[in-house]
């Protein structure tokens, strides 16, 4: 009896054992889950690529020269960068208002530390083993580099090591990476900091200046516009989508241009054909999903167009490279480069509005560049494609044809959208309509 009674007694403790040990596992998951944001508190800006992404093609998404923010900080092969940084941040504290560069560094370390918890906040990961000095000077160190590598580029000087064009051109595209950002409210602060308004508050419109006259040419045949007065910036690469891509269904001058064109009176280029306004028509679907859709609502490649009569032809006062129409059988398209520097940029560009987040869900361009890729890569896609393209004057290869067709089918690989429902699905009917009449 007594046995039984130790026995029983044994299997009541560990019961309780148990019920403690799951309720305490219960806290500390139910912790985990109130800390999770919301899809509408989603406070990420700043992420990640897919590493099967990413690991495909490094040369497009990682940094060769130069680091900026957490992701690649102390890399290896990026140390020459991060000394010539500390004189980048020595003469941009020589600008400053401050009678001695010790009280505006002491400054600008000072108010990162104040934004050092809301900057780590627009990352996706969280960089615990970081510490917040670290952090903070982290974001004084990289945004007063990025501040002093562009008001140079403004001046007409090269604010790389021994002012090599090649380390320049270099860092230029590393600083527009997707993956290696900072917030931009810290660039406003220590811009804030070194140049002061009358009125104490930030002059905003000063510092997106010193970035609109350097993204000025980067897409070819766009003009550079100021972004919506207002708009939250969240870092350089975001800022530069918004200067270079804006959907055109929103811009009050396109607006107005596609109204005379509507009543006969647009340019012989057909640069206003309801692209833009027309409701996209849902193609075939199938119980084989997405695939068989994306692959209905795609556009024969171009050497098939050109054998079904198709012509193609550059488009001489586009409004942007995004500029695309189809009328009569014709493709007008602006000319554009797909050089190393177009790649970089465009394929993260496409990152960007591919990677969701609080920052790609308030652009104002949709998928633009996203839609404006897919049509290259569905035209291109052996090297006689790109033959077609250069023939006709629209695109410049500074790489191999071979080349050219793998890249772009790497970008749209990756890539997830409507192919029904995007600003350029109405292009992509309208081609595939008169392919079907032309049989």
């Amino acid at each position: 009896m007594e046995d039984e009674r130790n026995g029983s007694g044994a299997a009541a403790d560990a019961a309780q054992k148990s019920r403690f040990f799951r309720d305490a596992r219960v806290e500390a998951m139910q912790r985990r889950v109130d800390a999770v944001h919301s899809e509408a508190e989603d406070p990420y800006t700043i992420f990640r690529l897919p590493a099967t992404v990413r690991g495909r093609h490094p040369d497009l998404y990682e940094p060769k020269v130069v680091s900026v923010g957490p992701y690649y900080h102390g890399r290896a092969g990026l140390g020459a960068a991060q000394q010539h940084k500390w004189r980048l941040l020595r003469d941009f504290l020589s600008r400053g208002s401050s009678e001695n560069a010790d009280g505006q560094l002491g400054a600008c370390l000072r108010a990162a530390s104040a934004l050092e918890a809301d900057a780590r906040r627009c990352y996706a990961e969280g960089f615990d083993e970081v510490g917040a000095d670290d952090f903070a000077e982290m974001l004084v160190l990289d945004g007063c580099f990025l501040l002093e590598f562009f008001l140079r580029k403004g001046e007409g000087q090269l604010a790389a090591p021994g002012g090599a064009k090649w380390a320049w051109q270099h860092m230029y595209h590393d600083v527009l990476l997707l993956e290696n950002q900072i917030p931009f409210f810290v660039l406003e602060k220590l811009h804030a900091l070194a140049f002061p308004s009358e009125g104490g508050a930030p002059d905003r419109e000063a510092l997106l200046d010193i970035f609109y006259k350097a993204f000025a040419g980067d897409l070819p045949s766009s003009r550079v516009i100021r972004p919506r007065s207002g708009k939250t910036i969240h870092h350089l690469l975001h800022l530069h989508y918004e200067c270079n891509v804006r959907n055109p269904s929103t811009d009050a001058g396109d607006i107005k241009a596609r109204k005379a064109n509507a009543n006969g009176s647009g340019d012989a280029n057909g640069a206003s054909l309801a692209v833009w306004k027309q409701s996209p028509v849902p193609s075939p679907r199938s119980s084989d999903g997405a695939v068989k859709g994306r692959l209905t609502s795609m556009v024969p490649q171009a050497a098939k167009l050109e054998d079904a009569g198709v012509t193609f032809k550059r488009k001489t006062t586009p409004r942007d490279m995004f500029d695309i129409s189809f009328r009569y059988g014709v493709l007008h398209m602006p000319a554009f480069v797909v050089d190393e520097a177009a790649k970089v940029l465009l394929a993260n560009l496409v990152a960007f509005e591919q990677g969701g987040g609080r920052a790609a869900r308030q652009l104002d361009g949709g998928n633009l560049v996203t839609g404006f890729v897919a049509l290259v890569g569905s035209l291109v896609n052996t090297a006689r494609d790109v033959e077609v393209l250069r023939r006709s004057g629209i695109m410049h290869c500074m790489v191999t044809h071979d080349e050219a067709v793998r890249y772009f089918s790497h970008v749209v690989q990756y890539t997830t959208m409507d192919y029904d429902r995007h600003l350029l699905a109405c292009l992509f009917r309208d081609i595939r309509e008169h392919c079907q009449w032309s049989r």
